[in-house]
């Protein structure tokens, strides 16, 4: 019988290590990979969702018009309250730190709303940005913030009706 005195088992030993060390590697880098990925995606959504134009005035009287008998309509996303006199809404969660954070806020986008109102845990604001504007609301810490303009496709032209100062 002939013996290796351990040559061959020393071998399997750091072929072991070394192959050990590869997959940890290759696991790291897939991971950084993904969570670079991940930052990517978060900062387009940002800059899709976010616009950035003139504030939305506050409306002379914050009721909804109900001449014509409406009461406005009511929606409610990620325990933001949201009421507008009219129009369609389009929603998303965004990370905040211009979408490279770890927390999220709703942003909501409106077509033609009129008078918007928006209830968080800290109370309701409104903002008036018009029936013929678009309107972006953003709510971070509780704190309801609206400019004119509008990125997402509602499936007709917006028509900018910016107010005069």
């Amino acid at each position: 019988m002939i013996r290796d005195f351990g040559v061959r088992q020393s071998r399997r030993r750091l072929f072991g290590a070394i192959g050990g060390g590869l997959a940890l590697a290759a696991i790291a880098g897939a991971t950084v990979l993904h969570l670079k990925q991940k930052e990517a995606e978060g900062v387009a959504e940002y800059k899709a969702w976010m616009v950035f134009g003139p504030a939305c005035p506050a409306p002379a009287k914050p009721v909804f018009d109900t001449t014509d008998g409406g009461h406005g309509q009511e929606m409610t996303f990620s325990t933001v309250r949201f009421a507008r006199a009219h129009g369609a809404s389009l929603c998303h969660d965004l990370n905040d730190k211009e979408g490279r954070g770890k927390d999220i806020f709703p942003v909501c986008q409106f077509d033609h709303p009129g008078v918007i109102s928006v209830t968080t845990a800290r109370g309701t604001s409104w903002f008036w940005p018009g029936y013929m504007s678009p309107a972006t609301i953003s709510v971070r810490n509780g704190v309801a913030s609206c400019v004119i303009g509008a990125s997402q496709d509602f499936g007709h032209v917006l028509v900018y009706d910016r107010p005069s100062s």
